[in-house]
């Protein structure tokens, strides 16, 4: 899954997005590296401006950060959203490693669903019934596991 943005007037895209370290790339070709191995973005001046690519679990999209100013990949959450999920989330932790995993995934599935363009009412039921079936899946192991 590949994460389009634009920082600097330049076009880039994110690549490997869920990897410790993702490729960032411009123009079908990968950022060039300095010494210490971080991307480097090189402006219409010459400079060059060291480029960071990390999740940010504020907005649940990866953004790049260019000289300290962030840019999200992805369109934004409504913030009533993002306070559900992000809620949502948090109650998946006192569930153990099957409640963070079902948690963290239905979120993440359901902020896909309503970042999706010409997002339809479909979509947005999909976002809300997806970790009701992860609490189901929850309730269903648990039940079976005792």
């Amino acid at each position: 899954m590949a994460a389009p943005v634009s920082v600097l007037g330049r076009d880039l895209v994110v690549e490997r997005v869920w990897s410790r370290r993702p490729r960032i790339v411009h123009q079908g070709q990968e950022l060039p590296r300095d010494r210490w191995g971080s991307p480097v973005l090189i402006d219409e001046n010459g400079r060059s401006h060291q480029v960071q690519a990390s999740f940010s679990w504020r907005q649940l999209s990866p953004v790049v950060e260019v000289d300290g100013h962030q840019s999200a990949t992805w369109a934004p959450l409504p913030v009533a959203a993002r306070v559900v999920l992000l809620a949502f989330i948090a109650v998946g932790l006192l569930g153990g490693l099957i409640g963070v995993l079902l948690s963290v995934g239905a979120a993440l599935v359901s902020a896909a669903l309503l970042r999706r363009p010409g997002r339809r009412a479909a979509h947005v039921v999909a976002a809300v019934l997806v970790p009701l079936i992860a609490v189901v899946v929850f309730v269903l192991v648990a039940v079976w596991v005792q």
